[in-house]
This record gives structure tokens, sequence and C-alpha cells, in this order.
């Protein structure tokens, strides 16, 4: 049978320090250090188990072991706040009271643990001073440490002022409300309602019962299915003669159920161009999923009915870039693109010394490339055309009579950009999205633009400014400041007022990587950048306006910046700029005043991350597909991401809004694809319906 081992007394403890105290002369070096490190809890009269902690905390971090109940959660900084009490049944008294009440505790709480990260650090350096005669190698967790009675007071005092600026101004200001965008958005699948009634069977023996009373309960039941739903058009056709004994056909036309030629509905296409465009679900598996017996869907066709949705989306993909570039706030970023006729050419050329043919993207590398291009597809068609009148039906077409999406879109936007060392045009694949309001005082006018090309996204912002009103001088660009971020083009900085902002994440983001390599001063900086999220979060819970905006991050988000940039001072004394700890020190020093300007603009947000979150379809499809055989099956996808995605933003019901473009003339669409835009029909949406409302 197994013996348990014998619990040692205080006695016993102390015999055994005071043994290993008179012989640690002769014990050797791995021993006397870790004698070191257990001294501390073999000498404690009384409790031994906070230094018994410290000790065991110390040795799994020398073993690189982290236990899944302190490893740092993923998602939104916020997820290792707990969360507060339902609020369900309460009246809306009760839930300001909680909310403002929460709000004080966060900032209690934030401002005492702060004050006790401040000692640890102070500690810390002290410790740092003495280590050549480690007189003190103990320290103490952060919890640990006991806040003195003026301390307490102060945070509470902190968090009392919190609450006292959130409460600023005069309600919530729809100017200043932030954007909930998300990716994969609800209602993308239609909602059918049913009612069903259900009797009473009455049993044999109380068939002879008397009703007392009759009552209906409501049950609900949801039911969801992949249904594919076969229509049989039977199509009437008449054959005439006109008074010149001319034979003609007349047929019914389908325009109403879907396009010509696709044997799909408006809504088919619509539901494809989400399924792909939204949630990334791969064409192969697509395909797949919707065969049956009596018909199959193959990633080929999926791809051409996804090209068509992309070409009659294309004017208002256009449309929305216009806008986008005089919005006053621009925020990009960008993420690396996989495709196979892309890496495949740039293979190739190496393999032939750089003597390959021109590259797939030779007809829209540049915009003047592209405008070429679609001349030389006009003249083609008018040439086609007029053979047709004149006959000749076996005429052959020398090249694509159709322009294509590299084109339409390439006549405007480049998309091969020259490298800034003048060393050629650039190699790198990107996918970039930029966002921003094209009405400043309406968050749901934003627009998520999409773009993939030969560049960064500096590129794309010089690409938007070119366009820009002129008379539209100050704009903010928000990035994460690296180079190819920045617009460097002298005659854009010349017409406009251009200011670069930085994004909190970013900085935040090289001690929540490199945490193990300094614990202790990672964990102080991240909870200081935790405070700053809690700001902002509990702004959006009160309401932001003007007032509150500015109260809460002129007063609290200040001090927590102050903070930031003396632990980033201290931090460059310990690491190296070669380092990743010492870079992300370096780069809030040297960007500090970038990176807090959002400070004194409550138009401003204080991260980028709804751009990186834009991206996340990128690697759910490289994820799930690897890549995207051609830049036209790229293309397709960006407008239709752009389109969809601004959609979600402006809150408009995205299944509805793209069946009700695609069945809409095309003409109109090419010719005024201002009321096109999602907002746009939107608004002619509500209009239409309130005179309906309003007619007797």
């Amino acid at each position: 049978m197994k013996r348990s081992p014998t619990r040692l007394t205080v006695e016993d403890l102390r015999v055994v320090a005071a043994w290993v105290e008179q012989n640690s002369a002769q014990l050797p070096e791995p021993v006397r250090a870790f004698w070191a490190l257990h001294r501390a809890y073999l000498t404690t009269e009384g409790a031994a188990r906070k230094p018994f902690d410290s000790a065991w905390r110390e040795l799994r971090r020398a073993l690189g072991i982290t236990p899944s109940s302190e490893k740092r959660p993923s998602g939104a900084l916020l997820a290792a706040v707990p969360p507060g009490p339902s609020s369900k049944g309460k009246s809306a008294g009760e839930k300001l009271e909680e909310r403002l009440e929460r709000s004080e505790r966060l900032g209690d709480w934030h401002d005492g643990l702060g004050q006790r990260h401040h000692a640890h650090a102070k500690h810390l350096r002290e410790r740092l001073a003495k280590m050549p005669a480690q007189q003190d190698p103990h320290v103490e967790r952060v919890e640990d440490i006991e806040l003195t009675p003026d301390q307490k007071a102060e945070a509470a005092a902190a968090g009392r002022r919190f609450v006292e600026h959130l409460i600023e101004g005069n309600g919530v200001d729809p100017a200043f409300t932030s954007v909930n965008e998300t990716l994969m958005p609800g209602g993308a699948v239609l909602a059918t309602e049913e009612r069903v009634a259900l009797a009473v069977e009455t049993p044999e023996d109380l068939a002879d019962a008397n009703v007392v009373k009759t009552m209906v309960e409501e049950r609900e039941r949801y039911d969801f299915a992949v249904t594919v739903r076969r229509i049989t058009l039977e199509v009437d056709k008449k054959i005439v003669v006109d008074a010149e004994g001319q034979r003609h056909v007349l047929t019914a036309s389908t325009t109403a159920y879907g396009p010509p030629r696709y044997s799909v509905t408006w809504s088919a296409l619509a539901t494809l161009a989400i399924m792909v465009g939204q949630f990334a679900v791969p064409l192969n598996r697509l395909g797949t999923m919707l065969s049956t017996a009596g018909k199959r869907f193959t990633a080929s066709m999926l791809s051409r009915m996804l090209h068509y949705v992309a070409v009659r989306l294309v004017p208002i993909y256009l449309e929305l870039a216009a806008q986008l570039a005089d919005s006053e706030v621009l925020a990009g970023d960008d993420t690396s693109s996989r495709v196979v006729e892309v890496s495949r050419y740039f293979a190739q050329n190496e393999r032939d010394d750089g003597k390959s043919e021109s590259p797939p993207w030779a007809a829209y590398r540049t915009t003047a490339a592209a405008q070429e291009s679609l001349r030389r597809c006009e003249q083609l068609r008018c040439a086609r055309l007029r053979c047709r009148a004149d006959g000749d039906r076996d005429a052959k077409r020398t090249a694509a009579e159709s322009p294509t999406l590299g084109m339409l879109i390439g006549r405007q936007f480049t998309f091969e950009s020259p490298r800034r060392n003048g060393d050629g045009p650039k190699r790198s694949l990107n996918t970039t999205v930029v966002s921003g309001r094209s009405a400043a005082a309406d968050p749901r006018s934003l627009i998520v633009w999409y773009r993939s090309h030969l560049g960064g996204c500096g590129n794309l912002f010089e690409a938007l400014l070119a366009r820009r009103n002129p008379r539209a001088r100050r704009v903010v660009l928000q990035g994460d400041l690296s180079a190819t971020n920045l617009v460097t083009a002298p005659e854009l900085h010349k017409r406009f007022d251009i200011r670069s902002i930085g994004c909190t994440s970013h900085a935040r983001r090289p001690f929540a990587n490199y945490e193990h390599e300094d614990p202790d001063n990672c964990a102080f900086m991240l909870h200081l950048f935790l405070g700053l999220a809690i700001h902002e979060q509990r702004l959006d819970v009160h309401g932001r306006n003007r007032e509150n905006i500015l109260a809460v991050r002129g007063h609290e988000s200040r001090k927590t910046w102050r903070q930031i940039l003396e632990l980033a001072k201290d931090m460059t004394k310990t690491w190296s700029p070669a380092t990743k700890l010492g870079a992300g020190a370096a780069y809030i020093i040297k960007h500090f005043d970038k990176l807090t300007a959002y400070l004194d603009d409550p138009r401003l947000e204080y991260t980028n991350n709804m751009r990186e979150r834009m991206l996340r379809t990128e690697k759910l499809i490289e994820g799930s597909s690897m890549f995207r055989r051609s830049l036209e099956g790229r293309f397709a996808l960006d407008v239709i991401r752009t389109v969809l995605q601004t959609a979600v933003a402006g809150g408009v019901p995205v299944h509805e809004y793209v069946v009700a473009v695609l069945r809409a003339d095309q003409d109109e669409i090419i010719n005024y694809p201002s009321r096109f835009t999602p907002r746009a029909w939107a608004a002619a949406r509500t209009s239409a319906e309130d005179t309906a409302t309003l007619a007797p």
C-alpha cells in the first residue's frame, strides 16, 4: 500500500532551513540556487502558502509551463473581465443604476490593481539594483500586495470620478456612436413564420366531461434545412407573321425569375453571394451540398454565377470608392493573398531569368492599360455587331469581347504599384480593406471597401486620395504606422492636410505575444491597455456624446497613457531595440503623439480592430480552400464582399437588397450607381414604405 508523505511541522521546516544555512558553502551551485528560491516559505512563521505559490509560479515559468487557467483568453480585450449581473426583468431605472454601479466598480478595480502593479514594478527595480548581492530574490505576487487605506480611498474616488465623466453631456449623440459591425451578421438567411393550431384529443373516459375553460398556449419550434427547389417555367411561345410576311418568334420573358442563360433564380444568386462572399464557404463544398439527383452544381458553375453577380455590382463598387474617398477619416489594413495565377507567373519568370511573357494582369496593370483594354473590347464588340448585321454569323472573335473585372476596376485603380525606391513594380499580392463614413454624422453610412492588388495599404490610400474632392483638405488616416501604410506622394501632401494616427491594439500586441519573456512588466503593460478598453466599452454602454468622450479620454485615458509611456521608457532600459519587447516599447515612445491623437478627437477610434476583423475572412478562405485560382475570381470576391459588408454596416437586409439590385435594370445601375448603394437603397425603401402608409 502506498504511504502518504509525512507533513512537516513549522519546527521541522525551521530545522531544515538551519541545516541548509550551516552547510550552504559545501552545497553545489544549483542546490544553493534552488535553496534561495525555497528559503522564503521554509523560514516563514505561520502560513507559508503565499511564498510557496510564488516559488511554484517561478518554477513553472522556468519550465515554460502555463496552466490553462492562467492562459490569456483570446478574442476581445475585455474577455478577462467578469460579466456583470443579468439585467433581465429589470426596469429602465434599475438598469441605469446597475450600469453606473458597474462602471464605478470597474474604475475602482482597475485603478487599485494598477497601483499594485506600480508597486510591484517598483519592487522589481529595487531588486534589480540589489542583484549582485542576491539579498532578496523573492518578489510577492501583484495580487498579494496590500494597498494602504489612502490608496484604497484614491481608487474608490477614481471609480466615482470615472462615472461622473461617463454621464456628462446630453445623452446619446448618433454622430459618435460606434459602428457595431459584425463579420457574419445575423438575418442573412430567409426566415418565414407559420402558425399551426393543435387541437386537444379528448380521452375516451373524459368524452362526456364538461369543458370549463379553453386556453391557448403558444410554444415555438424552429425548423431549418438546406432546400433546393426546382421551378418549372412553362414559357409561352408564339410564331407570328407581320404584314410583310416576315415570321417572328415571341417568347414570354423569364426575367422575373432569374437572369437569361442561367438556370437559377435571383434569390439563389443572392444566397450564393452571401455564402461565399460573407461566410467564405468553398465553392467545391457548396456545390457538393447543393447537388441533387436531378441537378449537379459544380465549382466552375458556381464560380461563373458568382462572377455574373460581381459584374452586376461593379458600378456600385466603384461608386462606393468615390464616396469613400471624401470621408473625413479613412482607416485601413491589409493582409497577404494567395492566387495561383500570380504565384505561378512569378515562379515561371524566375526560372526564365525574367524573360517570361507579359503577366496575366498586363491588360490592367495600370489605369492607362485598363482604359486601352476597354477601348479594344468596345471596338471588338462593335465589329461583331456589324458582322451580325451583315449576316456573317461565322465571324470569329480574336479576343475577349466582354471586359473583365480587372479592366473595369483597373481603369480607376492601378493594380500594380511601383516600389518606392524605383526598383520596378511590387510583387506582393495583398488584399486591403479601407473604411470610412460617407456622412460623418451617420454611423450607418460606413463604407467597407476591399481591393486586391500588388501593393500595400498606403498605395490604396494614395489611390483614394487622388480621387478626393480638393475642397475636403483635412483627412485623417489610421493604420499601424508601418512604412507601407503611409502616404508619401508629395503632390497629395500639397493638396491635402494629411494626419496619420496609430492603433492602440498594434502597440499592445508585442507585450501580449512575448509576455513570457518579461511576465511582470508585460502584465502591467497589458493591464494598462485593458484600462483603455474599459474606458471605451463603458462609453458605448452609457452612450457616447462629445462631452463624455472628451471627459473620459481627457482624464482617465490620458492618465493611463502617461503610465504606459513611463513603463515603456523603463522597459527600454532592460530590453534592447533588437528584441521584440524593446522594439514594442520604442514604438510607443516614438509614436506616442500619433497613438494618443484620438484622445482629443471624439470622431476617432482608439483601435483599428474593425479593419482587422474585416480581413479575417481571408484567413477563413486560406484555411478552407487555401487559395483562389485566378485574379478574376479574387476581384469578384472583393466586389461582392464590399457591397455585402457595407450593407451590413448600414443595417440593410442583405439578401433582400442584393435581390433588388440584381432585378434592377443594368443600364440604370451603370448610369446612376449612387441610387443603388446600400444606404441609398434603404432610404428609398423607407420612403416608399412611408408613402404607402400615408396613402388613403
